[in-house]
């Protein structure tokens, strides 16, 4: 009685916590709704009401996932109170970690199925097309205050384009080498270094 009590909003968030962690643990492809349903003592009937399929939560938990951990970068990059240097130097850094707990957590591994390997590349571009509006922002930043000196021509009406190109880059950089097999890797200081030179060429990473 007391489980059939608990709010809508708070049972499903319960589901959505569970689901998270055993995707996380165990990827897509081996948690059942059932293994779901089992780890907070409920019956089919109640994911159903919340959500209409494996899927639908999965999408629901990643998504929970991706704004807990982007929520302070793209508040950084939005910080009009930080001196430009301050906020690429902090927003390196918060890369960095972000990519050692993508890695952690999401990384490809040789006995994943297509199906796995496929959830967790949407999830990196789930990931990395939430920074695109702000990476642009903060790019224009840099432009304006002359921080960046704009050999490419960038302006507000491709901004967005260039943060595309640049975010997919590095990310595709570092994990050329995990979702093809064979592809040569490269880490995260060399992709970080390519930014450097094609944003400032003329100044040394």
């Amino acid at each position: 009685m007391k489980k059939n009590s608990k709010k809508p909003e708070i049972r499903r968030q319960e589901l959505i916590d569970v689901a998270l962690h055993l995707f996380v643990e165990r990827g897509y492809e081996s948690v059942s709704v059932r293994d779901i349903l089992d780890a907070v003592g409920g019956a089919p009937g109640m994911f159903y009401y919340y959500f209409k399929s494996k899927q639908d939560i999965y999408i629901a938990a990643m998504d929970q996932f991706l704004t807990e951990r982007l929520a302070r970068k793209c508040a950084l990059l939005e910080d009009c109170t930080l001196p430009f240097d301050e906020k690429a130097s902090a927003f390196r850094a918060l890369v960095t970690e972000d990519i050692r707990e993508y890695i952690a957590q999401f990384h490809p591994s040789a006995g994943d199925s297509v199906t796995d390997s496929s959830y967790k590349l949407w999830t990196l571009v789930q990931m990395i097309n939430r920074l695109v509006k702000p990476y642009a922002a903060f790019i224009l930043e840099g432009i304006r205050e002359g921080r960046l000196p704009n050999n490419l021509g960038i302006i507000k009406e491709n901004a967005e384009q260039y943060a595309l190109f640049t975010l997919y880059g590095a990310w595709g950089t570092i994990y050329n080498g995990q979702f093809a097999e064979g592809a040569q890797a490269f880490d995260t200081p060399e992709a970080l270094g390519i930014i450097q030179k094609i944003y400032h060429p003329n100044r040394q990473a």
